[in-house]
């Protein structure tokens, strides 16, 4: 029975790959696009970009953690509302829309749906070969946690995940500053690599 369970959760190499399509968009203003969209020209050099269309957070940046410790060590000007605030907002995920936006990259989003169809065996490289067969030429998958805000918006914290391989991924928190209006990103603090 188990081996006709696993042989039954294995996708034929004949099979017709469903359309999977995005989910409704949530209501996301352009500044947090804009911000995002500064991460992936910034951080990524690669002419394909694939995102996952729903936030998630994959770490637990909390007061006593030692990302928290690295911020107000090396920032005296950091708002420790953040942590709490970015917290509280990644209770509840959202939707990105088709608003990211690069001169020099293509930008796809991909559904947690379709993700879950490629990486389905028990087998992560088949699943990693069928994922760049799907999307070739990309740098992988990019996860983003929601973007925190402090009150008075001049300065925001977010998680960025990148997965490329079966043992292949980094995590990193994304602390930026607004100064005359414009967004900057102050430190890349790596979390997490594999």
């Amino acid at each position: 029975m188990l081996g006709f369970t696993i042989l039954s959760c294995e996708k034929d190499e004949n099979e017709t790959k469903p359309d999977f399509s995005l989910k409704q968009s949530d209501q996301i203003p352009d500044e947090i696009y804009d911000i995002y969209s500064l991460v992936i020209n910034e951080k990524y050099s690669s002419k394909k970009i694939v995102i996952v269309q729903s936030t998630k957070t994959s770490i637990d940046l909390n007061y006593e953690n030692n990302f928290y410790d690295y911020l107000i060590k090396n920032y005296q000007d950091f708002d420790t509302s953040l942590v709490q605030i970015h917290e509280d907002l990644n209770e509840n995920s959202v939707n990105f829309g088709k608003k990211f936006h690069s001169d020099t990259k293509e930008i796809i989003l991909i559904s947690s749906d379709e993700l879950s169809y490629i990486f389905n065996s028990q087998d992560l490289n088949a699943d990693w070969k069928e994922f760049y067969n799907d999307y070739e030429n990309s740098n992988g998958i990019i996860r983003f946690s929601r973007i925190a805000f402090n009150e008075n918006k001049t300065q925001a914290i977010f998680e960025i995940g990148h997965s490329y391989a079966s043992l292949g991924g980094e995590g990193s928190i994304i602390y930026l500053k607004k100064k005359n209006n414009i967004w900057t990103i102050i430190k890349i603090i790596p979390t997490w690599i594999s």
